[in-house]
């Protein structure tokens, strides 16, 4: 049985990591859309207040010509800071990203796994058992589909596929 799942497990390649490629995008998708949704209100935000800390701190001292105070606020300080948070924002769209991927990967390929399995069952072939990685989710799932599975082998004898 060892040797059965060491001689199954193969190297992965970049189209075996795509599952369901369609599902996989169409998750990612909704998980930047909401993302880019909550950055861009936390930019708004953050952004007004930035605004009126220095239109508080302007009336308070009275220190530059209201004409030239865009040319205070866009100083070096306000580019900085805007480059960090974009280092940032980039950083976290490949996390994200990175993320997507793997979670829709350890769901996707279980379940595509057992929709093979029970396609064999359908017919007739009692024999076949799913086998996902340890690290995939649906685990108990898994295992219930292969209890099943022996289950019906015993009751309908075994019988491989056509």
């Amino acid at each position: 049985m060892a040797e059965q799942k060491n001689a199954s497990v193969k190297r992965r390649t970049l189209t075996s990591l795509i599952i369901e490629p369609f599902k996989q995008i169409k998750f990612g998708l909704y998980m930047l859309g909401i993302t880019i949704a909550f950055l861009v209100v936390s930019a708004i935000l953050f952004v007004n207040s930035f605004l009126e800390q220095y239109r508080h701190v302007l009336s308070i001292f009275n220190v530059v010509d209201p004409n030239l105070r865009w040319d205070f606020i866009t100083d070096e300080i306000f580019y900085t800071n805007l480059v960090r948070l974009l280092v940032c924002f980039v950083i976290f769209m490949f996390v994200l990203f990175f993320t997507i991927f793997r979670l829709t990967h350890r769901y996707y390929g279980p379940l595509v796994a057992i929709r093979r399995f029970l396609a064999e069952l359908k017919n007739g072939n009692y024999s076949a058992r799913v086998t996902v990685r340890k690290k995939d989710e649906l685990q108990d799932l898994v295992e219930t589909l292969n209890e099943l599975a022996v289950e019906l082998e015993k009751k309908h004898g075994k019988k491989e596929a056509p």
